[in-house]
């Protein structure tokens, strides 16, 4: 077992469940790997539309397995490398996965929650979630938090969050930009449905392209980016999915 559960739906819609019972669904060694593994396999499959990440027991991540980290202390060199590149390797696939990934936060997302969360495009948290960076008060410097944090929001409001290890509720982490939309409990499976619908209503093409160029765009300047912009805006001009998409436009302007 790897401690992540994937559930297909016919519209292409590959749910990710975490899976730690009774341990609010902390994250273990297997399950970075399976995380990993999973996420590398979505994104080359052509019949996989958006990824969705959440948790069971109505939880999303309490951060790392203690045991695992503990254990990790005393463990060779090597299984120290392999474990730290394989969390790397979970960041990546998450955050440049081709597809459209979704995030539904309840009850709580700490440290590693926290960021494996924020990493998806969209980020819908119900508004009395917890959310947090606790791993100082641990003795942990969160150094995976750092650059993704500082693509999200000040630097002032980063080390705030990260020194002070304070826990923070959905709509702070809404204002922060680590969250899209805080929501009541009541309201989030509309919420997701509302949103996956929108993004089926998308071209898989244009969608992947779309995440590609948000992605180059990030490590860009605005001349830059606005150059590459119309570059790639020539050189798609023409293709097979846009003239359907007008097309299908056009009809239904008749």
């Amino acid at each position: 077992m790897s401690g992540i559960e994937v559930e297909r739906s016919a519209s292409g819609i590959v749910t990710l469940w975490l899976s730690n019972p009774g341990r609010l669904n902390a994250l273990s060694n297997q399950m970075v790997a399976g995380l990993v593994a999973e996420m590398t396999a979505l994104a080359g499959d052509a019949s996989c539309r958006a990824v969705v990440l959440r948790g069971r027991q109505g939880a999303f991540c309490a951060g790392r397995d203690l045991n695992d980290l503990a254990a990790l202390q005393t463990a060779p060199p090597e299984e120290v490398e392999r474990m730290y590149d394989l969390i790397e390797g979970m960041n990546r696939a998450i955050y440049f996965c081709p597809k459209p990934v979704v995030s539904v936060v309840e009850r709580v997302a700490l440290g590693i929650g926290t960021m494996i969360a924020g990493w998806a495009d969209i980020v819908i948290a119900e508004e009395t979630a917890k959310l947090g960076f606790p791993e100082v008060r641990h003795g942990i410097a969160p150094y995976g938090a750092v650059p993704s944090l500082l693509k999200l929001m000040r630097p002032r409001d980063a080390a705030d969050l990260l020194l002070s290890g304070r826990t923070f509720d959905a709509h702070e982490a809404m204002r922060l930009g680590l969250v899209s939309r805080a929501v009541p409990a009541a309201r989030l499976e509309q919420e997701l449905e509302e949103t996956l619908t929108a993004i089926l209503a998308g071209k898989p093409g244009a969608l992947e392209e779309t995440k590609r160029f948000l992605r180059h765009c990030e490590e860009l300047g605005y001349e830059d980016g606005i150059a590459l912009a119309t570059k790639n805006a020539k050189a798609k001009t023409g293709n097979a999915e846009l003239k359907d998409g007008l097309g299908a436009y056009a009809g239904r302007r008749k």
